[in-house]
């Protein structure tokens, strides 16, 4: 071929190439040529060569389409001048162009004809040998200047034409042109050319492998660092916030009674920097904790009053200013109410909450609005010395004063500020003056004395009705009007106003003064304040202490005020502070259930009923949330019963011990089955959780029933026992030894599968599963409890310690998180599972020894049982959920402003408690 010879010529000549040149320069003409000579130039320029460096063969193409002129032809003879080859693009088009005719012209003259290749783009090039020229009527594509040129036929190529983007236009198969262009401009065959290329792509795919293994591993390394970087600040912060919690709970803790709000904002702070096991603790005491708030005065505070919605709380301090508090915020509200010179006794809210009376030392009373925290028209002038008291009627009408004088006893008519009259008969200075609920009786106490008046006729209603002290005195309505507390001295004593007869014995604290007395909502229970700066409240129906008393104060408590909803008990003291004290985490829900003398007690799976075995062989049934006794007792003369007594999972079944088992329907009353034990002192009973098995321990052994068999067949297991309890799946049995240690057994193949090493000192009493199974708690006779992991039986932490006597019974709550533990010490203690520290403060209330403790299926309430004859139940609803417990108490008071008071700087300000 023709391409061939003119490479071998161009071979043995060397490739002629400059870097600053080009290799080839197209000459061309028309639109069709102009669409895809560009493609073109970009293939050869990119024929082997790496993607590193520059072309081989740099390509001249002039595509500005523009008319002939000086400036261009410049530029295209410049183009001439550095190409090597001149590529002619031959066509009709390009025989007629004068432009490529002039190129041609010059390449002629300046260089030689065999450096010019011809590529026929359409029409057709003939040679014809006779003549050793081209056929001038045959060659339709041959520009003018070629002929009579070349000495013999030259090289030129056709190009392969193909419709291209379905427009009907046929182009060229450039990459075959482009490769014979190089082939002749380089020397090489199309071959070597293509070979080259196969090197050079796989060189350059070497090289790119290489580079992107290279960028790959510094964009690893970079990666890499980045991410340590990120881990590391990471790991910084959550040290630095780590660091911060533990700052909060020990400030939390340390607070305790000298800001409770303070104490309980840092404790849900911590929780919420660092959720753990730790913060969730403090958390749970903050919540559980009787302390709950401090109003801090300047001056000795002598009165306290809550507003009738709740939302605030009135206090009268000994600067004569009364301050008007947020309950759930605990800061001031609004102007404080000046206007007083002299020490302010007492504050009362009228029933509407929209106004509020105050009394001084400086012998006025005065009335304000409390909105617009202004007085209402002019005080109330006693002219009679120190006025200790003042009272709203239920309606709001009128207004009741008493103080150092006799005459001091007044009534006044609140809207016209004019005096009504006087409480006559009674020549004595008073203390305190109250209203009954009814609005129909005034009680005011002093001397020790209680006088009652009828409201209408303000006459007196009989003699007075004396106690025990010629001095001072406090007087409260409970809210039935049915009962009057009165203080002198050390003791409350509990009147019947109809009577004026005493209802029964005095509460007596022993020591310290009664200063202040007030009935909570629900006449259930009664608040009183003592010159110690204690707070003690007393079960109104069984005339005794519930729980311990509040302690805090440092001096003479002045007034006690309970909150509407009974929650809150808000004290004043000569201590400059009012303090707010949480009801609910007193804990004890309601009054004891009186279950008399018993061998045995068990609480229903469903909380509602507690079953009791008395000492007269019954067993009768107390409805928990009643508190009163349900249907007939059961009752079998045929058998003596004893200590043991237990439900099915469904409440449906009671099985009690006795010289036999018995079963019974629960809602029917009747026995369903009975099985001789060979004992009489069955010490623990234990319902599989399918109902199909009952275990039983006692006198040195165990047993196990198989309760679907026709005649309750029963199974010894070889150990001596008195406790036993079922993991949650009912497949493991677990019971003490004498050993003081636990064996687990197999329920189904009745076989050992493991035993707890020693680790009491004295016997187990109970034994218990944790919900999830996974942990098994012991309480024993040598004061501790203990737990254990039933998988592996190794004690998980240390002993639990706190009670002073044997524990006697352990349950865990619904959730696991709690365990409760009743002991001969007479107290119930709860305990968190997971850091296996003490919650709060002992459960205290009940005489005797604490022998039964049982949750309710919500674990919300605890019900124990006592040798003092009563079940009690206990509040614990703060232990199911302590983050809900504490904001539902802050009443959104725990705002982004307390965080930033409350929490140093560092962790980011997140909300103390969920907006829903």
């Amino acid at each position: 071929m023709a391409f061939t010879r003119l490479r071998s010529r161009t071979a043995r000549r060397g490739r002629v190439r400059t870097d600053l040149g080009y290799g080839v320069f197209l000459s061309y003409s028309g639109d069709r040529d102009r669409r895809w000579l560009p493609h073109l130039q970009r293939v050869i320029e990119r024929q082997s060569r790496p993607w590193y460096k520059p072309p081989r063969i740099r390509v001249f193409l002039d595509d500005s389409g523009v008319s002939i002129g000086p400036e261009l032809w410049g530029k295209i003879e410049a183009g001439l001048a550095r190409s090597d080859w001149l590529v002619v693009l031959a066509s009709p088009e390009s025989k007629a162009s004068a432009w490529v005719r002039r190129e041609i012209e010059w390449w002629l003259e300046h260089k030689t004809v065999e450096s010019i290749l011809l590529v026929v783009t359409a029409g057709q090039l003939v040679w014809d040998e006779r003549r050793g020229d081209w056929d001038p009527e045959l060659s339709t594509a041959l520009p003018a200047p070629l002929s009579g040129r070349f000495e013999q036929q030259p090289v030129w190529k056709s190009v392969d034409l193909r419709h291209v983007d379905g427009d009907g236009d046929l182009l060229p198969v450039v990459d075959g042109v482009a490769f014979g262009i190089a082939s002749v401009v380089r020397g090489l065959s199309e071959d070597e050319l293509r070979s080259e290329g196969l090197r050079d792509t796989r060189r350059n795919l070497r090289t790119a492998k290489i580079v992107a293994a290279v960028l790959g591993l510094l964009f690893l390394i970079a990666s890499t660092v980045s991410v340590i970087a990120m881990v590391s600040r990471a790991e910084a912060t959550r040290q630095r916030d780590r660091a911060v919690a533990q700052q909060l709970i020990t400030q939390s803790a340390q607070l305790g009674t000298q800001d409770p709000f303070g104490a309980r904002v840092k404790a849900l702070a911590a929780w919420r920097i660092d959720p753990s096991p730790e913060t969730r603790l403090a958390v749970l005491n903050a919540s559980v904790d009787p302390p709950a708030g401090l109003l801090s005065h300047k001056w000795p505070v002598q009165s306290v009053a809550f507003s009738p919605d709740g939302r605030t709380i009135a206090s009268g301090g000994g600067d004569g200013v009364v301050r008007i508090w947020g309950t759930a915020s605990q800061r001031k509200t609004g102007e404080s109410l000046i206007g007083h010179r002299l020490t302010v006794t007492a504050v009362a809210f009228g029933p509407d909450g929209k106004t509020l009376a105050s009394a001084s030392f400086d012998g006025t009373v005065r009335v304000w609005d409390v909105a617009g925290r202004t007085q209402i028209g002019a005080p109330f002038n006693l002219r009679a010395g120190i006025i200790h008291s003042v009272a709203f009627s239920p309606d709001g009408r009128t207004l009741v004063t008493a103080g150092d004088a006799p005459e001091s006893l007044q009534v006044w008519d609140v809207a016209t500020h004019s005096r009504m009259g006087t409480l006559g008969g009674y020549p004595k200075s008073t203390y305190q003056v109250a209203f009954s609920p009814d609005g129909r009786t005034i009680a005011a106490t002093g001397g020790g004395e209680v006088q009652l008046w009828d409201a209408g006729s303000r006459t007196p209603k009989g003699k007075a009705f004396a106690a025990d002290s010629s001095w001072g005195g406090s007087v409260a309505f409970s809210p039935d009007g049915r009962t009057i507390a009165s203080a002198s001295g050390d003791a409350v004593q509990l009147w019947d106003p109809g009577s004026r007869t005493p209802k029964g014995e005095r509460l007596s604290s022993g020591s310290a003064h009664v200063e202040s007395l007030a009935f909570s909502p629900d006449g259930a229970a009664l608040a009183a304040g003592y010159g110690d700066g204690s707070v003690q409240l007393w079960d109104v129906l069984r005339r005794r202490p519930l729980g311990e008393p509040f302690i805090g104060h440092s001096t003479q408590v002045w007034a006690v005020a309970f909150s509407p909803d009974g929650s809150a008990l808000a004290s004043a003291s000569d201590d400059t502070t009012v303090r707010l004290w949480d009801i609910r985490t007193q804990r004890q829900a309601g009054p004891p259930i009186g279950i008399g003398d018993k061998y045995g007690t068990a609480l229903s799976p469903n909380g509602r009923t507690l079953a009791v075995v008395g000492t007269d062989d019954s067993v009768r049934f107390w409805n928990v949330a009643t508190r009163r006794q349900t249907g007939a007792p059961l009752v079998d003369a045929a058998v003596v019963l004893r200590a043991s007594v237990a439900f099915s999972t469904d409440n449906a079944t009671l099985a009690v011990a006795s010289n036999e088992l018995r079963l019974w329907d629960v809602a029917a009353r009747r026995p369903i089955g009975q099985v001789s034990l060979g004992t009489d002192n069955v010490m623990s009973l234990a319902f599989s959780p399918d109902g199909k098995t009952l275990a039983g321990a006692g006198a040195g052994s165990a047993h196990l029933w198989d309760l679907t068999a026709p005649r309750l067949a029963g199974a010894a297991l070889d150990v001596s026992a008195t406790a036993v309890a079922f993991s949650p799946d009912g497949r493991t049995l677990a019971t003490n030894t004498e050993r003081d240690t636990v064996v687990l057994w197999d329920a189904a193949t009745r076989r050992r599968i493991g035993e707890t090493p020693a680790g009491h000192t004295s016997q187990i009493a109970s034994v218990v599963f944790s919900p999830d199974g996974r942990a098994l708690a012991t309480a024993s006779r040598d004061s501790t409890v203990r737990l254990w992991d039933a998988a592996t039986r190794r004690q998980i932490g240390a002993p639990l310690v706190g009670h002073r006597s044997g524990v006697t019974s352990a349950v865990f709550s619904p959730d696991g998180s709690t365990l409760a533990t009743g002991s001969m010490d007479h107290t119930i203690r709860l305990w968190d599972v997971a850091t296996g520290r003490q919650v709060g403060a002992p459960l205290t209330g009940h005489e005797g020894k604490v022998v039964g403790v049982a949750f309710d299926p919500g674990g919300r309430t605890l019900t124990s049982w006592s040798e003092d004859d009563t079940a009690r139940l206990w509040n614990v609803e703060a232990t199911v959920d302590p983050v809900r417990s504490l904001c539902r108490w802050a009443r959104g008071a725990f705002t982004p402003d307390r965080w930033r008071e409350e929490v140093p700087a560092g962790p980011a300000t997140r909300p103390l408690c969920p907006e829903s």
